[in-house]
């Protein structure tokens, strides 16, 4: 059984089945667009975490604003970012992120 928070308009949720023992399919929609069409198996674990953190990063008021506040929502989110840096330790490594093919979704 699905359960869904919020409204797809603007920002939900929805956590579905279970598709293994620690494998649950989340999926999520933000201003109308269905960002999880390509990847929606979570390691439950991991994403407690993850949401647990960013919500308290959010409510801390750290959060910074839309890097494109003329944009609408769903624009920004599918901006392409081709590459950025990160850092591991004392090493840096390079993660790719492709454009979200949310528009490209139907649920």
């Amino acid at each position: 059984m699905a359960v869904r928070l919020g409204d797809e308009d603007t920002l939900a949720v929805e956590v579905g089945e279970w598709a293994g023992p620690e494998l649950r399919r989340v999926d999520l929609w933000a201003a109308g667009q269905w960002l999880t069409c390509d990847d929606n198996l979570v390691y439950v674990k991991q994403f407690r975490r993850a949401v647990a953190g960013t919500a308290d990063w959010v409510r801390s008021g750290r959060a910074e604003p839309s890097p494109f506040p003329e944009t609408s929502a769903a624009a920004t989110q599918s901006v392409k970012v081709v590459s950025a840096v990160r850092w591991a330790g004392d090493r840096p490594f390079a993660v790719t992120v492709w454009p979200s093919r949310a528009a490209e979704c139907s649920p």
